[in-house]
């Protein structure tokens, strides 16, 4: 069930807890065009692992309010208001993606309250030198050429948007003809097929607005990866079909206290496939 909550600004923010709910709290970030349910479909299996898996919407996605101008930090402070309103002293945070930065953010901003991180298939920032040359995806190549054209990258995923939300399960057919390598993951079966559809239309709920926001703050993340000082366990496929894995290897260099796991043959998306999410999730399932 999605609750909301009202932040310090008076934003709003929509939010699940999935898994067990006196496990370990582990805060998860979600990636661009995604939302707050992208996850393993069987939270059974998540509750297993003994993690309170506690999962936002991004400003403009899903029921969350938009936040003009915001840049990666910012999520620090979000999820410091979802952290106290949850009643959590000390927890973990995940992400993928472009959620790797948001959760790298929340790390930051409450140092001592986050314990661990684990990150699948993130981003580095993408105004570090040669960064932009490490995507894959020719949309996104695109959309890095265009860094301050910014009404032209609006116009285009306003487009994209509009064609998602059109047809869902057809938008969800194309991702997988552009990116052939997740195809394994979101067709594996009906359930994961659904929660793939699910998380697509929640990710363009309000259009364009949250993949163009999550966009803009790619850039100025308004801290260094190297000012992150927890632990930080990494995943990334060797087929990724949107990064390549030169820029996770990349980052996870920048952080101090960083250790890079390849997952072999997986995609961007790998990570919701049951294996690599018992890892994945295995990371941060204690404080300790």
């Amino acid at each position: 069930m999605t609750e909301r909550l009202t932040l310090r600004d008076g934003r709003a923010l929509a939010f699940s807890t999935y898994g067990d709910p006196n496990g370990t709290p582990v805060i998860f970030s979600h990636g661009f065009s995604d939302s707050h349910v992208i996850r393993h479909p069987d939270d059974n299996l998540t509750a297993s692992l003994g993690v309170r898996w506690i999962s936002a919407d991004e400003p403009g996605v899903g029921g969350s309010s938009p936040k003009k101008d915001r840049r990666m930090v910012d999520w620090g402070a979000d999820m410091e208001d979802l952290a106290n309103h949850l009643g959590l002293d000390t927890f973990n945070v995940a992400g993928h993606s472009g959620g790797g930065p948001h959760a790298l953010a929340v790390a930051f901003h409450m140092p001592e309250r986050v314990r661990k991180v684990a990150l699948a298939s993130p981003v580095a920032p993408f105004d570090e030198p040669g960064v932009t040359k490490m995507l894959v995806l020719k949309d996104l190549k695109t959309i890095a050429k265009l860094r301050h054209l910014t009404f032209l990258i609006r116009w285009a995923e306003r487009s994209g948007a509009k064609s998602a939300l059109k047809d869902i399960p057809s938008y969800v057919e194309s991702v997988v003809d552009q990116m052939p390598n997740e195809a394994k993951t979101i067709l594996r079966n009906p359930e994961q097929q659904a929660l793939f559809e699910d998380n697509f239309r929640l990710g363009y709920q309000q259009h364009e607005e949250g993949v163009f926001e999550m966009t803009m703050a790619l850039w100025d993340w308004g801290f260094s990866p190297n000012e992150v000082r927890q632990p930080v366990n990494m995943f990334y496929g060797s087929a990724d079909d949107i990064i390549s894995p030169e820029m996770p290897r990349h980052l996870c260099s920048e952080l101090p206290n960083c250790t890079a796991h390849e997952w072999p043959d997986a995609g961007h998306y790998g990570f919701v496939d049951r294996e690599r999410w018992i890892e994945f999730v295995g990371a941060v399932a204690s404080l300790s």
